[in-house]
């Protein structure tokens, strides 16, 4: 299967000169004021709005047709999105915007020049401007790949932020994504930020937790400054806190991203199964402290990174529905509450990590709904036997109180469903590590 993956690699404007500062300025003010009058119009189709709009915005605007079609398309994005999320009373209030160029309107190349061999032109008004455009070491590998042919330039946004102007170009690959053997689950949670296990012929293999430690720790070390200005009333301080501590998410977002794609391809042909998170925020009722900290964590941003990067390895990612994952046991398919970070089947007697037995589920599910295979309840361990479940059968080594001990390198399932009984906890004492 051929899928479309787009990338954006951003780059910063360096020190443009006054008269292509202040022409860029007056662009973005009319683009502003045009994108505003096509919201006014409270319509999300692009034909009726170009068919009855379309000369009307010509006389009234000064900009080229190019710009008048992208600040369209742009009002009906913004206008689809906020009839998705609104909220009772609330109004679409467009703050701030960005200029989005297409082909017919910019040009990227590059240059012997000694200031920086990459160029951007664009067209304004009536008017076009070269701008010099400086990249970090990994965002230049990627438009190198792109002057290659590798990618293809697709549109440009030029955001201005605290003054700077910045160049948001969107590159495009077509990849084959490969038909799938296994499938990897992962669960999103607020202790556990991602917990991962495949299907190996039907069983859960080889699961691994990322705590996301350094996220909460930024997160919650910005929340608390946060406060601190808000109690001296320095609103502009908290909106410069807010981009940097975009930054240094994004970067811990980044690395567990790697690490996920990394940790699914150590398995035959894989696809990534993740849960379907809109509306989660409006689902979760949970006491002012916990909501906060549950709606601070960016779930869904860490899936579009997951996503991108998978796809770019030729992984296939399918989201499915996230109802009672954690709540059902993964060996006999029974609902209940899990306890604590434990989940008690009191059907067949599984005691299993709650993050690892929605992981499972989820897994499975997609399994089943994309006619991968289908998974037969199991019968509950040693019942089929005709024996009751022994806390230590199947297992070489046992800790004091008599739960099996997991060596490394085994397989989750053979210590889980060997030994009826397993606590994270004992994981992690013998290992040292977030690894199983």
């Amino acid at each position: 299967m051929l899928k479309d993956v787009q990338l954006t690699v951003i780059g910063k404007v360096f020190k443009p000169n006054r008269r292509k500062v202040l022409a860029l300025n007056r662009c973005l003010e009319e683009y502003h004021r045009l994108v505003k009058w096509y919201l006014s119009l409270n319509s999300t189709s692009k034909n009726w709005l170009h068919r009855e709009a379309y000369e009307k915005a010509r006389a009234r605007f000064n900009l080229s047709s190019a710009l008048i079609q992208t600040a369209r398309d742009k009002a009906v994005e913004a206008l689809k999105s906020f009839r998705e999320t609104r909220r009772k009373r609330s109004q679409l209030n467009l703050r701030r915007v960005s200029i989005r160029f297409d082909g017919r309107c910019y040009s990227f190349s590059q240059t012997t020049n000694a200031l920086t061999p990459w160029w951007l032109t664009l067209t304004l008004n009536n008017e076009r401007i070269s701008l010099p455009i400086v990249y970090g070491e990994k965002q230049e590998e990627l438009i190198r790949s792109a002057l290659a042919g590798e990618y293809a330039f697709r549109t440009v946004e030029m955001v201005k932020r605290s003054g700077a102007w910045y160049a948001h170009i969107v590159i495009k690959r077509t990849v084959e994504l490969k038909e799938p053997e296994t499938v990897v689950g992962l669960d999103m949670g607020e202790v556990n930020l991602v917990t991962a296990v495949a299907l190996v012929d039907g069983r859960p293999s080889k699961g691994r937790f990322w705590r996301g430690s350094e996220t909460k720790r930024v997160r919650g070390l910005y929340n608390h400054i946060r406060r601190r200005l808000g109690e001296k009333r320095l609103p502009g301080k908290i909106r410069e806190l807010g981009a940097r501590e975009r930054r240094r998410v994004n970067q811990q977002l980044h690395i567990i991203a790697n690490e996920v794609v990394a940790y699914a391809r150590q398995f035959p042909a894989p696809a990534i199964a993740m849960e379907d998170l809109n509306g989660l925020k409006e689902d979760m009722r949970f006491s002012r402290r916990m909501n906060r900290r549950v709606h601070s964590m960016p779930y869904r941003r860490l899936q579009k990174y997951i996503e991108y990067k998978a796809n770019l390895e030729g992984i296939d990612v399918r989201y499915v529905e996230r109802a009672y994952t954690s709540m059902t046991c993964h060996r006999c398919g029974h609902v209940a509450r899990a306890d604590g970070r434990e989940f008690r089947c009191p059907e067949c007697g599984l005691e299993y990590d709650r993050d690892l037995n929605a992981a499972i589920n989820i897994a499975r599910r997609l399994k089943r709904s994309a006619g991968w295979g289908s998974r037969d309840t199991p019968e509950p361990a040693d019942e089929a036997a005709g024996a009751k479940p022994r806390t230590n059968a199947g297992t070489s080594a046992t800790l004091p109180n008599g739960s099996p001990a997991l060596k490394g390198g085994e397989d989750v399932t053979e210590c889980y469903e060997n030994a009826g009984v397993q606590k994270y906890s004992y994981l992690q004492a013998l290992l040292g590590s977030d690894d199983l």
